[in-house]
């Protein structure tokens, strides 16, 4: 059985001045092995044998997800939490663990990814830029067949939203349009130090089969969608007037009278594939 990492361990990090939480970079770390416990199992259950964590932190979710995956690549900006990371994982006499330094955001992370496997990122996302990352990777890391990640409730909400619902977003349309997503878990802010000012949860999101869009369709969808949400109180026929607006609407059988928050991504396909065709976009 796999020791977890609990908050008199991440305290006396603090204290003896070894981990510094970064506000810049949203850092939280959890300090509840039963949660971490339970977010590495939902994502053995996957049936990927590999994992990516991204933000890894000081190892609280590292050390189940060591015990549940063949191996873990553990990536973080924060090059200081690496040596706290480190005696987490050698002091439990972990070694299926690789530290990589990078930033996830914004660097390619496929060099330390076997492209061969399929994986499944499993992480406590920092919250500051959590939705970004889980696009980057649905977008550009193919291989990563599975996430299960823990974010803010809000952003979780929006990422598993359904249509007409104010929580029904841009973000909710491109997760979608990529993936089947779902919250499985909530969380408080009492299983984390520094605690944060927001609620938390577990979202799961599967990947569905590629979609057979040109990137050229695939850009113009999303200009829609992004153009759209951006008027979100508006009808389609004025919101999306720059584009072509009734015309365009009335080519893909929309009701112009509709808003964004209204339409399946399905929908929002039918119409980029329209607007790259025509040239609206």
């Amino acid at each position: 059985m796999v020791e977890g990492v609990g908050a008199s361990e991440i305290r006396s990090l603090l204290t003896d001045g070894l981990l510094v939480p970064s506000k810049a970079l949203g850092q939280n770390f959890l300090v509840d092995p039963n949660v971490a416990n339970k977010i590495a199992r939902i994502a053995r259950q996957s049936g990927c044998n590999q994992v990516i964590e991204i933000g890894p932190g000081v190892g609280s979710l590292t050390v189940f997800l060591s015990r549940y995956f063949d191996s873990v690549v553990a990536i973080d900006l924060d090059r200081y939490v690496f040596a706290p990371l480190t005696h987490t994982l050698s002091s439990r006499r972990i070694e299926n663990v690789a530290l990589v330094n990078a930033d996830a955001l914004n660097d390619d992370l496929m060099p330390y990814l076997q492209v061969d496997k399929e994986y499944v990122l499993a992480a406590n996302l920092p919250y500051n830029v959590a939705s970004h990352l889980i696009v980057r990777v649905l977008e550009t890391m193919k291989t990563v067949r599975h996430l299960v990640v823990m974010v803010q409730l809000e952003v979780a909400q929006r990422l598993c939203a359904s249509i007409s619902t104010k929580e029904y977003s841009s973000l909710s349309v491109k997760v979608n349009y990529f993936a089947q997503s779902k919250i499985v878990m909530r969380v408080p802010p009492t299983v984390f130090i520094p605690k944060p000012n927001v609620n938390s949860a577990v979202v799961e999101v599967v990947r569905r089969p590629e979609r057979n869009l040109t990137p050229s369709e695939y850009r113009w969808t999303f200009i829609l969608v992004k153009e759209a949400f951006s008027h979100r109180r508006q009808m389609l026929r004025r919101s999306l007037q720059r584009y072509g607006g009734g015309t365009l609407l009335e080519a893909a059988g929309v009701d112009p009278t509709l808003r964004a928050e209204n339409l399946e991504v399905e929908v929002w396909i039918r119409l980029g594939r329209l607007a790259a065709l025509r040239g609206d976009a």
